[in-house]
């Protein structure tokens, strides 16, 4: 201006220009000056740091070691001096980046994508001036995936229980495993790497993408109670990581398989003299199966039902009835072994049971007494004069049969094998009309030797006789089906025919008695009742079987025991009694019950029910009155007598008392 004064016409701008040469000119109107004036803008600091062009999306692998690039941002100031120089400052790194005064970012510590799988980072470019100016930037640095990490597992041990029929192709249970990596890395596929107990073909399948495991083969417990199945879970990730698990396969008895006898039939030999309850024959049962699938029972029958033979749950086979040779020779038995499992299963043999024969059979002669005629005057020295034969039930040694002659005779010999009697001379000496009496003997070649003798010209001249020692006064209890009294037996010295015992008995009592003709075993046909006959005189006859045949008898008496079958019986089912009142207690009424019994049985005793005004006697029946009677307060009662045995059973009958009050 005229002052000289240089003024600025517009806002400079340090950034656009930094400095100004003006030529200026004073004039006073007749002489002009000139000068030349130097402008130099001073800086402000008016701009804000500016980031270049950055890529704010940057990825990265996890496993990149510290001091790694991870990018570079550049930022410029327009400003100058302090006012332009950037330094850079980053947010949101959690000290796992760090950035240098150029802009460069890089790795500060090892970065692990499964923690932490991208960061969202702040680069801060600030000038130095006053006020300082910034800027910000927002980047985001993705971690991406190394494979770094193993499949794992959910168990390191699996195990499952799983019954021998499972069908094949079944699931049995699915194996997981995670990988914490991602995309392939973390791509997890099966399969099996062993098996113990190896096999010719794989018994398990595993499904590569699920784990799940499957049967592929038939499984049996008998062969293999368990299997241990190795599985490796491998990731998609190059190279690849795998772990493995064991799978413990159980194997569940199924009662697939019946017992089995390890013959298919057994012959089997067993002395007819046995005793009973001993054993025979054990056999030897298997079943593959376990527990109760193979706990065995038996069954043993005969088929044609008579079995005198019974089995424990061990196979043995007991002698549980007599056993005669002589009766059965031999036995067919069906042995049914049953398991317990479910369904049940059975397997059967056949038992072929041979009775050896005992010397338990004495010859019998075919005749009970032989008689032969010889005339005297003809007898010659050799002639035959009869034969006598006889038979023995047992067999091979045991029935082969020698015969002798009990007293030596020097007028007749016998051919020890065929029983025939020879003279030994022409009987000169013996008159006619004389009776010669032989005893044979027939003894068989068993051990112990057996023998039994024959008489000839026997005659019947002695009476069967029951011995002075049978108790004869005898009592059995009533009210049993069938009762065995005993065997009351006769002897008579008498042989043969003569000697043969028939019993039977002179009264039965309408059947209620009866004797084995042959044995004289005497029982009962029918329950005896001492109510109605409580003693009988039984007599027994015995009568041999002589041509005139001889008896004699025996006379039991028998007791009928009393048991306690009748209950006590009112002879009548109600009673009625009046009582006038204010009476002192006192017998109101006697009531009296009777029982068939005898003795304690026929014991009564006597109690009141549903009432406690009134008294009885134990044994008497007398009802009492505890106290007076008040027909005000009431004017009848009722309740019920009871009468009972106190043995056992229990018996009893009850009768229905009324009392009634009646007034002054």
């Amino acid at each position: 201006d005229v002052n000289g004064v240089i003024w600025t016409k517009t806002k400079l701008d340090y950034e656009s220009q930094n400095s100004y040469t003006l030529n200026v000119s004073l004039s006073d109107g007749n002489t002009t000056d000139y000068a030349t004036v130097f402008i130099k803008v001073t800086d402000v600091n008016d701009n804000h740091p500016m980031f270049g062009v950055v890529n704010t999306t940057i990825n990265i692998l996890e496993n990149m070691p510290a001091g790694t690039s991870v990018t570079t941002v550049l930022a410029s100031d327009a400003d100058s001096g302090f006012n332009g120089l950037v330094t850079y400052a980053l947010r949101g790194t959690e000290e796992k980046m760090d950035i240098d005064s150029s802009g460069l970012i890089v790795v500060k510590k090892e970065l692990d994508r499964e923690i932490q799988d991208f960061y969202n980072l702040t680069v801060i470019a600030s000038d130095q001036g006053q006020p300082m100016l910034s800027t910000a930037i927002n980047l985001r640095v993705i971690i991406d995936d190394v494979n770094d990490n193993y499949p794992v597992f959910s168990s390191s041990r699996y195990e499952v229980s799983v019954p021998e029929d499972k069908a094949i192709g079944s699931e049995l249970l699915t194996v997981s495993a995670t990988d914490l990596d991602a995309g392939a890395n973390a791509l997890v596929t099966y399969r099996i790497v062993n098996q113990q107990p190896p096999t010719s073909s794989p018994m398990f399948l595993v499904n590569s993408a699920t784990g799940q495991l499957s049967l592929s083969q038939q499984l049996d417990y008998e062969t293999t109670k368990q299997f241990d199945v190795e599985v490796e879970a491998s990731d998609g990730g190059q190279p690849s990581l795998s772990n493995k698990t064991l799978v413990v396969v159980h194997i569940l008895d199924v009662n697939d398989n019946p017992p089995k006898f390890d013959k298919a039939a057994y012959d089997v030999f067993v002395p007819e003299n046995i005793q009973k309850g001993s054993p025979i024959y054990s056999f030897s049962v298997t079943d593959e199966d376990e527990v109760e699938n193979a706990r065995i029972t038996y069954y043993l029958s005969a088929e044609d039902g008579d079995n005198p033979y019974s089995i424990q749950q061990n196979g043995t086979i007991l002698a549980s009835g007599y056993i005669d040779r002589e009766a059965k020779e031999k036995y067919e038995l069906l042995l049914v072994a049953s398991d317990n499992g479910i369904p049940q299963r059975q397997n059967f043999t056949h038992v072929s049971i041979q009775v050896l024969d005992v010397n338990d059979n004495a010859p019998q002669f075919t005749k009970a007494q032989y008689s032969a005629s010889v005339r005297v005057a003809t007898a010659k020295e050799g002639a035959s004069v009869l034969s006598v034969s006889a038979t023995d039930l047992d067999v091979g040694s045991n029935s082969i049969i020698s015969y002798s002659l009990m007293n030596r005779s020097d007028d007749f010999h016998i051919n020890n094998r065929t029983g025939e009697i020879i003279l030994s001379s022409n009987l000169t000496h013996i008159t006619a009309d004389t009776v010669v009496t032989l005893i044979v003997i027939a003894a068989d070649h068993g051990v112990p030797q057996l023998t039994s003798n024959v008489r000839v010209n026997d005659i019947n001249d002695n009476p069967p006789v029951f011995s002075t020692l049978i108790q004869t006064k005898l009592s059995f209890p009533e009210n049993v089906d069938s009762l065995e009294l005993g065997t009351f037996s006769a002897t008579d010295t008498d042989i043969g025919d003569n000697a043969l015992i028939r019993y039977s008995l002179q009264d039965d009592f309408a059947g209620v008695f009866h004797i084995d003709s042959s044995t004289g075993k005497l029982m009962t046909t029918k329950s005896l009742d001492r109510e109605t006959t409580d003693t009988y005189e039984l007599k027994i006859i015995a009568t041999d079987s002589g041509r005139q045949p001889q008896s004699g008898s025996l006379v039991l008496s028998i007791t009928i025991e009393d048991e306690n079958d009748n209950p006590p019986v009112f002879p009548q089912k109600s009673y009625s009694v009046t009582v006038k009142e204010n009476e002192p207690p006192h017998v109101i009424l006697n009531v009296t019950a009777t029982d068939k019994d005898i003795g304690y049985n026929a014991i009564i005793h006597y109690t009141i029910i549903g009432e406690t005004s009134f008294y009885v006697g134990e044994l008497s029946g007398a009802i009492t009155t505890l106290q007076p009677l008040d027909y005000e307060s009431r004017a009848q009662y009722t309740f019920i007598l009871k009468a009972f045995n106190p043995g056992e059973p229990n018996l009893q009958d009850t009768a229905n008392i009324t009392g009634i009050s009646s007034l002054l």
